[in-house]
């Protein structure tokens, strides 16, 4: 039988730095791929240092991991593992990647959110897939960055000709209602044209554990809140303030969950605040299903980043969202970095849509938490049907298929 005749291969990327927000979606989205289509053949290329701490991948999907490279402060690049250079690093992640690619065959590569990957490590590999039976999709959050600062960059590094010339479709992980990609990016009519809405990417169905999770099953008295700083690696500024502010609200408990990229250092510097509030604090590095953990409590206090934000409105829970001004490697100097404008916008758009507060990173200080916090639990602990589109996961599933059995369908000569 013609190798053109085999079952449907998808790869997907995601550069992935110091975090864990790419690498949750991208394997949402392999999940939800994997089950829509078990015939298929799915090669997950990661540069996430935590995947092993996400679960298992299903039985079709395989994964590539590629050397870490982190942000810091100055919007510059570095390994966080490897002692080598960041040009030797970059050529290395670059020549893997291709290699794989280009003998995996996959009839649609998708792309997370940085259509060039960490510097542009993927422009030759885009440029050669042109050529090939290979389709090529763009996924983008809903809101990439500030939209001067996205167009500044765009035309810098060239993205808007990546855009035209190197992408089949593009797929925006939210609403038009949120942000206007095309408008606030500045997106030519040709380029438009490729973008497809598909909502929100959350994980699919009910929350399921061996034994419900409560704030009495923890141990913790109520009303308990969960802080929460996803991978870790930059949860430090946020929950030192906040075990600070903890003392100043007697009345409610809190589960803390630093992530599994957090240093060693910080996880007990952190111990150390906690230990005057004795029973009132429960820390864990990780837990295996966040949702289930967001329903049981009463009040959530996190960063805006995307995923975190989407498992918060599933669960229609009481939020306060503190967007970080800070990168990984800097927390000394967070007014250096400016605040983060992806996390920011979307902190300000869900207080517009009455869903969450947020609290101004150049606030972040004791007092405004504790005052912040004691508000929010005088909310309650639900908040109303969002009215946010949450079912990203299914509709991106149903493109990125659509395209690749598009492919097959145009190779069908070749098998009669």
């Amino acid at each position: 039988m013609s190798n053109k005749c085999r079952n449907l291969r998808i790869a997907i990327y995601t550069h992935d730095t110091f975090g864990l927000g790419h690498v949750r979606r991208c394997l949402h989205l392999t999940r939800g791929l994997a089950a829509a289509a078990p015939e298929s053949a799915i090669l997950f290329i990661t540069g996430s240092p935590a995947l092993h701490a996400l679960g298992a991948l299903p039985r079709n999907a395989d994964f590539l991991k590629i050397p870490t490279i982190a942000k810091t402060g100055t919007a510059q690049s570095r390994p966080p593992h490897l002692p080598i250079p960041i040009r030797e690093t970059t050529a290395l992640r670059e020549r893997i990647v291709r290699e794989a690619v280009i003998n995996f065959q996959p009839d649609v590569l998708l792309v997370d959110n940085f259509p060039l990957g960490s510097r542009k490590e993927l422009l030759g590999l885009l440029e050669e897939l042109k050529n090939s039976g290979t389709r090529t999709i763009l996924g983008l959050r809903d809101i990439v960055d500030m939209p001067e600062t996205v167009c500044q960059q765009w035309d810098r590094d060239g993205i808007y000709d990546v855009l035209e010339n190197c992408y089949d479709r593009i797929l925006v992980y939210g609403m038009d209602s949120g942000l206007n990609i095309a408008d606030a990016y500045q997106l030519p009519e040709s380029v438009s044209r490729k973008l497809e809405y598909c909502g929100y990417i959350t994980g699919t169905g009910p929350v399921q554990t061996d034994q419900p999770v409560t704030s009495s099953s923890l141990g913790l008295p109520s009303p308990m809140i969960l802080a929460t700083v996803g991978g870790g690696g930059d949860g430090i500024p946020l929950l030192s303030v906040f075990l600070r502010a903890l003392c100043e609200v007697p009345e409610a408990s809190a589960l803390v969950v630093t992530g599994p990229l957090m240093s060693e250092a910080d996880r007990q510097d952190l111990q150390r605040l906690a230990a005057p509030l004795q029973s009132r604090v429960l820390m864990r590095e990780f837990v295996n299903d966040m949702p289930a953990y967001i329903q049981a409590s009463d009040l959530v206090v996190a960063m805006g980043g995307y995923n975190t934000v989407a498992e918060i409105v599933a669960q229609q829970r009481t939020a306060l969202i503190i967007p970080r001004n800070w990168r990984y490697g800097e927390f000394a100097e967070r007014t250096r970095a400016g605040t983060e404008g992806e996390q920011l916008l979307r902190a300000q758009l869900l207080e517009r849509m009455g869903l969450a507060d947020y609290l101004h990173p150049d606030q972040l200080d004791t007092a405004h938490l504790a005052d912040k916090i004691r508000h929010c639990l005088g909310k309650g602990k639900t908040v109303r049907d969002s009215g946010w589109d949450l079912n990203g996961l299914p509709r991106a599933c149903n493109h990125i298929l659509d395209l690749a059995r598009e492919v097959k369908k145009g190779e069908l000569n070749v098998c009669a």
